[in-house]
């Protein structure tokens, strides 16, 4: 029997319609096709990171963010090679 895959909206609407329904979780998921297992887990993901949902970055900030970390990318490199220019001119000064 193959793995259904079921797509992250469909778990977050079978969690919420589950804990409304009247007659119970169980009779829920029978009518619902699906384990009380996969209930569970999903409820206990879902729970788990729904602190998630109010702590997302804008599209802009998050795009601004990878702009200055590629610029710092960047900086990185230019003071690596200026460095190794250093030494290898305070090696030949030395010697």
């Amino acid at each position: 029997m193959p793995k259904t895959k079921y797509t992250s909206s469909f778990k977050v609407r079978t969690v919420l319609e589950g804990l409304k329904s009247p007659d119970g979780i169980a009779a829920y998921c029978r009518r619902a096709g699906i384990s009380d297992v996969h209930f569970y887990k999903w409820q206990r993901q879902l729970l788990d990171h729904a602190d998630a949902i109010f702590n997302q970055v804008p599209k802009s900030t998050e795009k601004r963010i990878n702009q200055l970390e590629e610029e710092i990318r960047r900086k990185d490199q230019i003071i690596a090679v200026v460095t190794e220019e250093v030494l290898e001119l305070k090696k030949k000064l030395t010697q």
